[in-house]
Order: C-alpha cells, then sequence, then structure tokens
C-alpha cells in the first residue's frame, strides 16, 4: 500500500485536484484510516511470547507438565497443552502420542531381540591362501585295556590279594562300558576310589612319540572308553590322573604355534604304528574324546589306509564381543562348567551325562574326575548306571537343560572309507594306519550381522521416525524427571514458605 504524505490534502487542495492516483480522494483516506486502525488493533494483540499458546494450569504437578509440554523437544507434546482445543483434538493429539510411543517400544523389542538372538551370520570363505588348518588331536584307546601280565605287580603294588575273584572284576572294569554295566561283577574288596590309579597302572603300553613328531602334548588321559594314549591334544592335561589328584585347577595356557598342514604339498598322510588292537579316533586339538565319538578299529597284523576329511568353522575376532548366548557358541574362556577349568562342547556334554548318573545313582563313576561330598560308584552302582543309560543321551544331543553351546572354534576330523590289507607274514604283532588327508577347500566363518551399534542406529532411527526425538531429547526428558524437578520443588515450597509468612503477619 502506498503511504500519502502528510500534506497531501493541503497540496490537492491547492491544486483543486480531487483525486489521488486512480482513486477518489475521500474514499482513499477513509480506507487509508481503516487500515491503520486495524494495524493497531493487531499491534495490541500481538503475543508476547515464541510458540503455540498454552493452557494455565492449577495445581502446581499440572504447571509443571505444562511447562515441559510446551518446551519439549518430543513432537505432539505442545497439542496436548494448546489452548480452545475441542476434548476431541486433545483425545486424538493422545492418542496419536501414545500410538507412535507404543509403535517405538514393539520396534525396539524386535531390534533388541535381533540382536539378542540373530546377532551373528555363518559365511563361507574359499581363499586357501589365507586358511590355517590344525592338525588333529590323536587318541589310542587299547581294547582290552589291562595288561594280565601286570596283574601280579599292580595287585601287589597296591596291596591287593591276588585272588581269581579279583584278577576277573579288574579285567572287567578295564573293558566296562555303559552297554555292559549292568554285568559288573559285585566286589567289595578294594575301596571304589582307589580303582582308577590301579587300572592306570594296570593298562597296555604304547610306545612314545607315535607320530614321530616329539609331541609335548603326549599323554595318557582317562575318558569314559578308560585310559587313552593322545598326542597333538592341547587339553588333555585336563584329563590326567595327575591332575586329578592333585586337585588341579590350572589352566594350562594356549600355545603360538600349533602343528598346521601345509597347502603347498599334495597328498598329506599321517602314519602310526599300533602294538595292540585299540579304537582310534582324530579329534579336534582344543577337545577331548567322549563315549559318543565316533572311533575306528585298529587291529593287529593289518595295514589300513583310511581317508581324513576336514571341516572347519572360524570366529572372526567383532564377534567375541559378543555374549555366548548372542553367538550361539561358546570360547573355551566362557566359564559355566564345575567339574572343568575350561569350556568345551564335550567337557559340557560329560559334565551333564555324570550329574545325571549322581542323580540317579548318588555317585560318580571311577572315570570321571572325583569331587570332593561325592562317592565313586561302586560295583552295585555301576549296575544302576547300566540301567540309566536311557536318560545318558549316549549318540543323542544333549538335553537343553545341560546348555552345551557348540565351540565357536571347531575342528571336524572324520576318518573314512578305510582300506585293510592282512600281514600275516609279519612276525610283530602290529598293525599300521595311514591316514590320507584331504584338506578343506571352504572354510566357514562366524561373522557379526548385527551389532550394538546397528542396534542404535535402528533404534534412533525409529525414535526419530515416530516421536522425532533425538538423543538431546531424551537428555531432556533425564533433565526434567531428575534436577529440573528438583529444582522446581524447592522453588515451590519457598514460595509456599513466603505466603505463609506473609499470611502470619
Amino acid at each position: 500500500m502506498p503511504k500519502i504524505p502528510k500534506n497531501i490534502s493541503e497540496k490537492t487542495q491547492e491544486k483543486n485536484n480531487y483525486f489521488y492516483e486512480n482513486e477518489i480522494l475521500p474514499d482513499f483516506q477513509a480506507r487509508w484510516g481503516a487500515t491503520l486502525k486495524q494495524r493497531k488493533s493487531v499491534f495490541e494483540h500481538y503475543p508476547n511470547h515464541i510458540g503455540m499458546p498454552i493452557i494455565s494450569a492449577k495445581s502446581n504437578a499440572g504447571k509443571y507438565f505444562v511447562e515441559f509440554a510446551s518446551s519439549s523437544s518430543v513432537h505432539g507434546l505442545n497439542h496436548l497443552v494448546a489452548p480452545n482445543r475441542h476434548p476431541v483434538e486433545t483425545f486424538l493429539a493422545a492418542f496419536c502420542i501414545l500410538g507412535a510411543l507404543l509403535c517405538l517400544i514393539f520396534l525396539s523389542f524386535l531390534l533388541w531381540g535381533r540382536y539378542q538372538n540373530n546377532a551373528t551370520v555363518i559365511v563361507v570363505d574359499t581363499d586357501r591362501d589365507q586358511f590355517v588348518t590344525l592338525k588333529p588331536a590323536l587318541f589310542i584307546c587299547p581294547v582290552p585295556s589291562v595288561e594280565l601280565k601286570k596283574i601280579p605287580h599292580v595287585f601287589k603294588k597296591h596291596g591287593i590279594k591276588h585272588t581269581s575273584e579279583a584278577e576277573q572284576f579288574f579285567v572287567f572294569l578295564g573293558n566296562v562300558t555303559y552297554e555292559n554295566m549292568m554285568n559288573t561283577p559285585i566286589f567289595d574288596q578294594v575301596p571304589a576310589n582307589k580303582w582308577l590309579e590301579i587300572l592306570y597302572d594296570l593298562k597296555k603300553d604304547i610306545s612314545p612319540n607315535i607320530l614321530k613328531e616329539n609331541d609335548p602334548y603326549e599323554t595318557w588321559v582317562m575318558t569314559e572308553r578308560g585310559a587313552c594314549l593322545t598326542t597333538r591334544s592341547v587339553f588333555a592335561t585336563y584329563a590326567t590322573l595327575n591332575y586329578w589328584k592333585n586337585d588341579n585347577w590350572t589352566i594350562i595356557p594356549i600355545p603360538d604355534k600349533l602343528p598346521l598342514y601345509d597347502y603347498n604339498i599334495d597328498g598329506i598322510q599321517e602314519n602310526f604304528a599300533v602294538e595292540h588292537m585299540a579304537l582310534i579316533a582324530a579329534c579336534d586339538p582344543f577337545e577331548l574324546i567322549i563315549y559318543d565319538t565316533p572311533m575306528r578299529w585298529v587291529k593287529p597284523r593289518m595295514l589300513q589306509r583310511a581317508i581324513m576329511s576336514i571341516t572347519q568353522i572360524n570366529m572372526n575376532p567383532n564377534v567375541k564381543e559378543l555374549r555366548a548366548h548372542q553367538r550361539n557358541c561358546k570360547d573355551f574362556h566362557d566359564a559355566g562348567l564345575k567339574t572343568w577349568p575350561v569350556y568345551t562342547r564335550n567337557m559340557c556334554i560329560t559334565e551333564c551325562r555324570m550329574k545325571v548318573i549322581q542323580d540317579k545313582c548318588n555317585c560318580r563313576p571311577h572315570f570321571a574326575r572325583p569331587i570332593e561330598g561325592v562317592d565313586t560308584c561302586n560295583s552295585t552302582q555301576l549296575r544302576c548306571i547300566g540301567k540309566a543309560t536311557q536318560s545318558l543321551f549316549l549318540f543323542q544331543y544333549p538335553p537343553r537343560s545341560c546348555e552345551c553351546a557348540p565351540k565357536c572354534n571347531v575342528f571336524t576330523y572324520q576318518i573314512r572309507d578305510s582300506e585293510n590289507t592282512e600281514l600275516n607274514d609279519t612276525p610283530i604283532n602290529m598293525s599300521v594306519m595311514t591316514l590320507i588327508v584331504e584338506l578343506p577347500q571352504i572354510i566357514y566363518h562366524r561373522a557379526l550381522l548385527y551389532g550394538f551399534h546397528d542396534f542404535l542406529t535402528g533404534v534412533g532411527g525409529a525414535a526419530g521416525l515416530f516421536l522425532g526425538v533425538s538423543v538431546l531429547s531424551f537428555v531432556e526428558i533425564l533433565y526434567y524427571s531428575t534436577i529440573h524437578l528438583y529444582f522446581y520443588v524447592k522453588r515451590m515450597k519457598q514460595r509456599r514458605k513466603k505466603m505463609a509468612i506473609s499470611i502470619s503477619n
């Protein structure tokens, strides 16, 4: 709108001009006066604060909520305290805010569930140049395990009267299995807690350095299959008789270097000889064998050739940041076992199986680690174990109550396709075993699929989508619910105190 000069009327009268531009002068003056009045009224009623007008609350709590809602960066709260709103409008605003909040909570629970239960994924690696494949641990368990020639000397050493009954009992005990425990002879002349040491002294000897590698981990271990010679097994120490007798719980440090296969060599073979009939198993160097472990027979005067295939699963370093239940696997550092200082799946299965035996027969078998306060099973209790074999999940997956998760780094060695050739002309009662190694062409990795940063990003994006909030909004809510609330209550108390003093005066 063009402005009228102050002396416009004077000039028009002097010029005897009754028009201003294209409009009659009196009409223009009337319209301009109305415009000025309208502008003055607008200026007088112009709001004296920034933002949406707010309602006036009566209670202190209401005033505090109005203050928070009107200044909060959470979208929609200011509509709850806006004046001149119909109750239906207020209800719709509250309904939308509550619905958005519920959607945010629901989506957050979904994202949290994904972070807790589906945080990892198995990926395939085909880069053979980067493969690191460990050589297996070898377990050799003589069958039968008792050397009859040692019986007189061992009985004399342990003060046992050499009778046919005692001899038959320990020969049976040396070859006992879960299947024949029901046939255990009743024998009570020797305490059950002495049986394991006696059987260890009666075991058949196998020549040391069986793989010609001067392996520092070669030792005899006690298993559900009896006494077995093992080599390359880093965790074999935890199952030795001396480790148990000394009540040792020391954790052996993991060596920096372990025997590895060279992918540049073709036709890799493992060769060894055994003097006795035995059961053999190739196992993860960081694992022990159990009754369920697949084993192969090695018979005297036999040349045997078999193929050993390898399957490998590794864990990426960033997966270690997750908890065991998020990884769906456990590392040997993860605690949880009461009778072993480290964790492996077979150790967990053994412990769970021994617990079932303890619950049903009130004892632990002689081939298990002795525990203070728990008796070693006698002949009658061994028969009890034989009757309870259906509950021992032999050659089955352990029940969920055992909580035996797989290991995060797993090496599986499978011996198959055996070819046997009899050696009738040899004067030595020996068996020769050749394992043709099939190196893995692919390796599986446990990789991080959904980490904590992904969860935080997802929740933050959902919060911005549904409520338009950010980190500062949550800080603001925390501030109004703690620090600001404290000073607000303190200020209200001071105001009431002043009012009480003024009234009394």
